[in-house]
């Protein structure tokens, strides 16, 4: 029976996480074919974070169609290769880093005043059934309002949400 090993393989998915765990798997071999993942929500820590595990490059599904010929080229040569937008976020520091509270404070601006609580209440670690028992409102519309403020604030997850509010002053960071 005749074993192939595939030189490159392509993931996709939305913010690079399951990506993330098919790197971990695929470094435990000896050698691993090269890694290129293409996500729909991959921000600058999240392509770096994907590129520090071994990915060879990261795309974002948007431009992808556009990028995925020379992407693969490039990869498989050797180089790594990312998205422009994703390059010049990672190049130019567009997105907001630990330090920088103020650029929190402007990204909160877009929140309504309801999605702020919801938002302080995220911070403060609380479930979406513990934040809808204190707003007095139903958990799906928690969840909405979850989904919303994360969307407008670009965060990927509950956490990254609950970082920017600790940042921003709106919710005490945790001790």
């Amino acid at each position: 029976m005749r074993v192939t090993r595939p030189d490159l393989l392509v993931s996709g998915d939305t913010c690079g996480q399951s990506s993330l765990q098919l790197l971990r798997s695929l470094g435990q071999l000896a050698r691993p074919p090269l890694v290129l993942v293409i996500g729909e929500r991959v921000s600058e820590t999240d392509a770096r974070t994907l590129l520090c595990q071994g990915a060879a490059g990261v795309l974002l599904h948007r431009s992808a169609a556009r990028n995925l010929a020379w992407a693969l080229a490039a990869v498989l040569e050797g180089s790594r290769a990312l998205s422009p937008e994703l390059a010049d976020a990672v190049i130019n520091g567009r997105s907001p880093s630990p330090h920088c509270p103020g650029t929190d404070r402007e990204r909160l601006s877009s929140l309504s005043p309801r999605e702020l609580e919801v938002l302080a209440l995220i911070g403060d670690g609380l479930s979406n059934r513990a934040i809808a028992e204190t707003l007095h409102i139903s958990p799906d519309t928690v969840k909405d309002y979850v989904r919303a403020l994360c969307g407008k604030l670009h965060a990927t997850s509950r956490i990254q949400a609950a970082r920017i509010a600790w940042q921003a002053g709106v919710a005490p960071s945790p001790a």
